[in-house]
């Protein structure tokens, strides 16, 4: 009898280290995968999500040389929002001065991004265009200036959301054209193409700016 009491004691008690090892296998398992980097993350689509296509018909342009502080990628990643969201807020060296607003052709403002490099050094060349209709002076003007004046654009997602192209040291650049058409069908003006390098697909600017309020100044006793 007492034989058959240590088996079943001996079995007993491998069960319970059985289970221990388990627990503890389980256990690292869940620490590995919550150890992976951030960002390394499930892709799901929640079912009705809106995702309309294209931009809002308005952009900002601040050139770089007009502004001391920049908003920026954080260098400490603590969420997945962080990769990709630049935070801070753009500082102007002279009192006074803001992003310029332009208006921009419905349905013609466009942002892509492409990957490029070579492998172990692969970024991404963010580039698109918006169109700017007439031949009025300012937009020559500004066509002239922005030709060789690197800078920051904002563009606006029909849901609000604003995308800052250009970073601190990897500045966008513009490429002005104009066209003045052929017949009296023809839509004339000026398509501008830009493009930047960032480690981004595209960046969201954390701190959205108020575009309405540049679009549309309050003037003291107005």
């Amino acid at each position: 009898m007492k034989k058959y009491l240590k088996l079943i004691l001996s079995f007993a008690i491998l069960i319970v280290i059985s289970i221990v090892i388990a627990q503890i296998d389980l256990e690292s398992g869940m620490a590995l995968a919550f150890a992976l980097p951030v960002g390394f993350g499930p892709l799901k689509w929640t079912c009705g999500s809106e995702n309309m296509g294209g931009f809002k018909n308005r952009l900002l342009f601040i050139p770089d040389c007009s502004v001391s502080a920049v908003p920026e990628l954080p260098i400490e990643i603590a969420a997945a929002a962080d990769l990709v969201t630049a935070a801070g807020a753009f500082t102007f060296k002279e009192s006074g001065d803001k992003p310029i607003f332009i208006y921009a052709t419905d349905k013609t403002v466009k942002l892509d991004s492409e990957n490029q490099g070579e492998t172990d050094g692969q970024s991404f060349r963010q580039f698109g265009e918006f169109f700017h209709p007439g031949s009025k002076v300012e937009v020559a003007a500004f066509a002239r200036k922005v030709n060789n004046s690197a800078g920051y654009l904002i563009i606006e997602d029909p849901d609000g959301t604003q995308y800052m192209v250009g970073a601190k040291g990897l500045p966008c650049t513009i490429k002005p054209a104009f066209s003045g058409g052929a017949v009296r069908t023809d839509r004339k003006g000026f398509m501008f193409t830009f493009e930047a390098d960032s480690f981004c697909p595209l960046v969201i600017l954390g701190t959205p700016i108020d575009i309405d309020a540049i679009e549309n100044p309050v003037t003291p006793g107005g």
